[in-house]
């Protein structure tokens, strides 16, 4: 390794240690960035929100995994494939539901697993084997990339940027708008309180038709059922259904201390001798960097911010950057091997 660069920051400004996302770094070993999904309900195990619990358990499974490298002692713990490793770090995450008396709760209630992505490059002989769940991405050599953005995000987001328009145009501030976008995408449509603005009738009723019919123009192959169940459902109550499963098209893989389908399980083998640079990076960068190292990725990370603070343009999300908190936890490793 010749040289090293990494930089984290939770996104809230009042509690920068709630960061869920983790880092791996094992000079001449491995490295991985970890993001930690964003807890529903306050669900905590070992001290923790479920999404850093998720993320700090993956963090701790795979240092254990790559100092056992090459150690004949250790036998399973030996690289044998992508979906060896992602099946280890499920086992891992289950364990600890195990130690916290949870596995009955997580196995009946998907809402209260803890659940991460992983982008992992790993030294293995000589080669860089790489593996990923979820939509934290790679770039090697400075333009090879790997990112696996899920479609079903599209959905929330869209729904969460439909909202906020038609509040916008009732002439609501821009917190107004924030808060009631974000009742409706985590809740869904179906799911409001009882004599709350975003529970009327015929707020809801414009919304969804809203919603669908713009996700049915961006997103054209998508079954309209599926659509519908995200939107009356929201992040809180229907995502969970489309995790690890391969029926719907909106189906996407996640690490949850249960079983990862093959097919969300992404894999890349280098000759580590044409390696140059590994950047890893969580999705809290919704631009890449123009080039290697912190400055440019950080550079990146304001361009966004003066365009779409709000995430409801160019990059629109499930959520905003706020006077509380910045959109998302936000996390990038670059090693120079050349």
């Amino acid at each position: 390794m010749k040289h090293m660069e990494a930089f984290s920051l939770g996104k809230k400004f009042s509690a920068p240690e709630a960061n869920e996302d983790s880092l791996v770094i094992m000079p001449n070993r491995g490295y991985a960035v970890i993001d930690g999904v964003t807890d529903r309900n306050g669900t905590r195990y070992d001290g923790m929100l479920s999404g850093q619990f998720a993320s700090r358990t993956v963090q701790a499974a795979i240092e254990t995994f790559l100092l056992a490298q090459g150690d004949p002692g250790q036998p399973d713990l030996q690289y044998a494939g992508g979906q060896h490793f992602v099946d280890y770090l499920g086992r891992a995450i289950h364990a600890r539901y195990q130690a916290n008396d949870a596995v009955a709760a997580v196995e009946a209630d998907w809402k209260l697993r803890g659940g991460c992505t992983v982008m992992a490059a790993m030294i293995i002989g000589d080669r860089l084997e790489v593996v990923a769940v979820g939509d934290s991405g790679l770039r090697i050599n400075g333009d090879d990339v790997l990112q696996v953005l899920k479609p079903l995000d599209d959905v929330t987001a869209i729904m969460r940027r439909e909202t906020w328009r038609y509040f916008e145009a009732l002439g609501r501030d821009l917190a107004t708008c924030d808060q009631l976008a974000a009742l409706i995408t985590w809740q869904g449509t179906r799911h409001q309180a009882e004599g709350a603005e975003t529970a009327a009738p015929d707020v809801i009723a414009e919304i969804e038709r809203r919603s669908i019919e713009a996700c049915r123009a961006h997103l054209p192959s998508i079954p309209e059922a599926e659509i519908e169940a995200l939107v009356h459902g929201g992040i809180c109550f229907a995502q969970g259904d489309f995790q690890n499963v391969t029926d719907p098209v909106l189906g996407y893989g996640g690490l949850d201390g249960f079983a990862v389908p093959q097919r969300y399980v992404e894999t890349r083998s280098y000759a580590l001798a044409d390696i140059e640079t590994i950047e890893l990076f969580s999705d809290g960068y919704f631009k890449l960097g123009d080039g290697f190292g912190v400055a440019a990725w950080e550079q990146a990370f304001r361009d966004v911010e003066a365009e779409d603070l709000h995430k409801i343009g160019r990059y629109m999300s499930t959520k905003g950057t706020t006077e509380i908190a910045l959109t998302d936890d936000r996390t990038y490793l670059g090693v120079r091997l050349k």
